[in-house]
């Protein structure tokens, strides 16, 4: 019995490093391809801004793919749609680099600086620092790791109390699954954290110029404003119906946009996709 949880063990971790391997690699590819389209864009060739959108497109996937995010890559992400013209999408992109790091000096430099783009004033990240302290791993530890983790401990610790009831392992070794079974809480413990703090997040990015209204209907309501919404406008989603939200502005101003001109800086998850 002892052979074959030291198989499953060994089996587990190799799985792990070679997951890790393909990550590291992808991570590599997306961020040489963002230096190679930044030199295209030194050089003025007329190929920029598709190769820094390419960039973008790259490093998007990797994160969400992989589940990497760390401050470094949404700074990457973040230069790459700034320099390719995506205001919306590089506010966003600081935004959630900077939750994952909110001391990261070169972050919230970039954040203002795109900030300053926008034609709309903004508010600062008002997180709690206690939230800030407790979520600091999301920059340094993937959820899927975590996952892997919660599964690995819990199952060795639950196979190792079964072996024991069974009688095939000592007394002692019920010890270690004990142990085992109570260090699989930790990783569940941390992405609930995230779970908690983030699931009714509000906070929004304007991701696509657009011509807010007073309600949720084109053809009734009249525009809001009489300039439209510019990309990287920060706000509150208020209500949410029919395709369209309601969002309120850093001025405390309210109006309604379609859907998808909007994108959430946390998305709603629920535990089993985080």
């Amino acid at each position: 019995m002892k052979y074959l949880v030291l198989v499953f063990f060994v089996l587990t971790l190799f799985n792990f490093a070679a997951s890790a391997d393909l990550a590291q690699d992808a991570v590599e590819r997306a961020l040489t391809r963002l230096d190679d389209s930044i030199v295209m864009l030194e050089q003025s060739d007329p190929q920029a801004g598709n190769a820094l959108r390419e960039s973008a497109a790259l490093l998007f996937e990797v994160i969400e793919e992989y589940s990497i995010e760390t401050p470094g890559l949404y700074q990457a992400l973040g230069n790459a749609n700034l320099l390719s013209g995506d205001l919306g999408h590089a506010v966003l992109a600081y935004r959630r680099g900077e939750q994952l790091d909110p001391t990261n000096l070169q972050l919230r430099d970039s954040l203002a600086h795109a900030r300053s783009l926008v034609a709309v004033d903004v508010g600062e990240n008002t997180q709690n620092r206690f939230w800030s302290i407790l979520l600091s791993w999301r920059g340094y530890i993937s959820r899927g790791i975590l996952w892997g983790g919660f599964l690995v401990l819990s199952s060795l610790g639950w196979l190792v109390l079964s072996a024991r009831a069974l009688g095939f392992v000592s007394r002692s070794v019920r010890v270690a699954g004990i142990w085992m079974i109570a260090a699989s809480l930790i990783p569940v413990s941390m992405l609930g954290s995230e779970w908690i703090q983030y699931q009714g997040s509000s906070n929004a990015v304007v991701v696509d110029p657009v011509l807010a209204r007073t309600g949720p209907d084109d053809a009734i309501y009249d525009p809001a404003f009489v300039d439209e919404l510019q990309q990287g406008v920060e706000a509150s989603i208020i209500e949410s119906r029919d395709g369209w939200s309601m969002l309120e502005l850093a001025d405390g101003s309210e109006c309604w946009v379609p859907q998808s001109s909007v994108e959430l800086v946390n998305p709603k998850r629920l535990p089993d996709s985080l």
